[in-house]
């Protein structure tokens, strides 16, 4: 691993440590997969075909070997609240596949931890870590355009909307309309977001 990279097992936030996966968080990741209402807009999640198990396990078996990749592309983070030692979620930062110099940007809360204040700081430390660990010139976040609180959050972080993408986001169920991919920005030169 690069040493740089070394930097990646020390994020933490005034609120929240961001740690990697172990196969001791599945129970998180499950309750996540088993949500309908926090799937709704996740790409990758709850598709037509899959199941809460299934998508558990393929995220876990990812998320921890983000760890070993070589060359490191991906970092998946289980996000903790540091006062209770809670996992609440999940924080992701990884190089965009046709983008250099471009780091993409994650994150999904469990419903009880959401309005809190947490997504946009752990959003923060991912962008501190893209641009001083990784040296990315610019950061994205994709989300369903129907999606607003994560819109919000990429709102708060100082990204702004770079393009929209008709239907470009899988279905769920049969016969439902794909839904509008909405891309957020932030280049080096003005990150700088505003306070939570």
């Amino acid at each position: 691993m690069p040493k740089e990279y070394e930097e990646f097992y020390h994020l933490e936030t005034e609120r929240l440590l961001l740690r990697p996966f172990t196969e001791a968080d599945y129970p998180l990741i499950l309750r996540i997969s088993s949500d309908q209402a926090t799937t709704e807009y996740l790409y990758f999640w709850g598709r037509i075909g899959s199941t809460p198990e299934s998508d558990a396990k393929r995220y876990l078996e990812y998320a921890m070997d983000s760890w070993s990749a070589s060359p490191i592309r991906a970092r998946e983070f289980c996000l903790v609240v540091k006062e209770t030692g809670e996992a609440i979620g999940n924080g992701s930062v990884e190089w965009a596949a046709d983008e250099p110099g471009t780091a993409e940007l994650g994150w999904i809360l469990l419903p009880g931890h959401r309005g809190k204040g947490y997504a946009t700081e752990a959003g923060r430390e991912l962008i501190r870590a893209a641009f001083e660990i990784m040296g990315a010139d610019t950061v994205i976040a994709h989300c369903d355009s129907r999606n607003r609180a994560s819109r919000n959050v990429m709102e708060r972080l100082g990204m702004t909307l770079r393009e929209t993408v008709p239907e470009a986001r899988p279905a769920k169920r049969a016969g439902e309309k794909k839904g509008d991919e909405c891309t957020y920005a932030l280049n080096r030169e003005s990150s700088s977001p505003p306070a939570l």
